[in-house]
């Protein structure tokens, strides 16, 4: 009897009670879909993200408008040399067009200021990206500049291959390179022309693609995964390509986020279009009277405004459904988020 109840007691004792058997077949269970898993962190933390969204697009105005005005002022000059001109042309009673070189320095302005620019837009991607990613995985890893890191290194790196292959096409096919004839004249090898013309930006644009969708996941990985920009690339690189269907998934998320994200820019841009004349309006009445600055504050305006509402708008939930993925194509992430290891039940020895 002795032996029996301590059998029995034995194997009660090794059995779970029902709310840790529910608890393990819910964490050993199917998961949740990647966009369904996003919305239920959005509805917990999607205050505290759009707050940090709305502080970053802030500092990001500030400092747009600080280097606009830099820009404006490095290219002063030009616009009152254009301005000047058109006075000159209206009391000839002629008409007035703008010098090609003047406006190429304004162009060439605008380059040595898209750097800073693109700078500033890393900047508020890091910030949404690691707050993001902190959202899902419960903890970061990832310091700032790392992940910061990410985004410059696969920018440069995604890139390389359109840049390279513009300047392919430059360099045979026209005369920017050369100082009186092209390398390939089109009337004496057509079909080479034609092939260089259009073959290496085509090649470069599809090695930009392949490569942006292999790092797609890379400054998602750096925050949950505390990694270093080249080890991150790796990382992404290997999750995308490593399964059989992981780009599959990869597509079927980035796709529609970008999709969405250009079709709200598009849709913020008819918006804010009034923006154009009010702005034109302001910088004739209390700024200089150049019209054609005011014209080019005019354009730049409405261009900036959609830009900064659609990131914050968009970049939140684009960054929790990235890093949801990365977690999710990750089997180490997805088991320690999905599975503990005290809620395992054990089953009862053999008697």
């Amino acid at each position: 009897m002795d032996m029996t109840h301590g059998q029995a007691s034995g194997g009660d004792a090794h059995r779970t009670a029902p709310g840790e058997e529910r608890q393990a077949e819910e964490a050993y269970g199917p998961q949740p879909g990647i966009v369904r898993t996003a919305l239920a962190v959005l509805r917990r933390d999607g205050l505290r993200l759009y707050g940090r969204a709305a502080r970053v697009t802030g500092l990001v105005a500030l400092g747009g408008l600080l280097l606009t005005a830099v820009g404006f002022l490095a290219a002063w000059p030009e616009f009152t040399e254009i301005r000047q001109g058109a006075v000159r042309a209206r009391l000839d009673e002629d008409s007035y067009a703008p010098d090609g070189s003047r406006v190429n320095t304004m162009w060439l302005i605008l380059l040595a200021c898209l750097p800073f620019l693109i700078l500033l837009l890393h900047l508020a991607c890091t910030a949404l990206q690691t707050a993001s990613a902190r959202a899902v995985t419960g903890r970061t890893h990832g310091r700032f500049r790392a992940v910061l890191g990410v985004y410059a290194l696969r920018g440069v790196c995604v890139w390389a291959p359109v840049v390279l292959g513009v300047l392919v096409e430059e360099t045979f096919t026209t005369t920017l390179f050369r100082e009186h004839t092209v390398i390939v004249p089109k009337w004496e090898y057509p079909d080479l022309f034609v092939l260089l013309r259009y073959g290496p930006p085509l090649l470069g644009l599809v090695a930009a693609l392949v490569l942006r969708l292999g790092w797609t996941l890379a400054p998602a990985v750096a925050a949950a995964e505390g990694l270093t920009p080249v080890a991150a690339l790796r990382r992404s690189w290997s999750l995308v390509w490593g399964g059989a269907s992981a780009w599959f998934r990869t597509v079927a998320v980035a796709l529609p986020l970008g999709a969405l994200t250009i079709g709200l820019y598009v849709l913020l841009s008819s918006a804010v279009h009034p923006l154009r004349s009010g702005t034109a309006s302001l910088f004739l009445e209390w700024g200089p009277d150049n019209t054609y600055a005011a014209y080019v504050a005019g354009v730049l305006a409405p261009i900036a405004a959609a830009l900064l509402l659609t990131g914050a708008l968009a970049l939140p939930p684009a960054h929790t459904l990235l890093a949801v993925l990365g977690q999710r194509l990750s089997p180490a992430g997805s088991r320690s988020g999905t599975a503990r290891p005290d809620a395992v039940t054990r089953k009862p020895p053999a008697s």
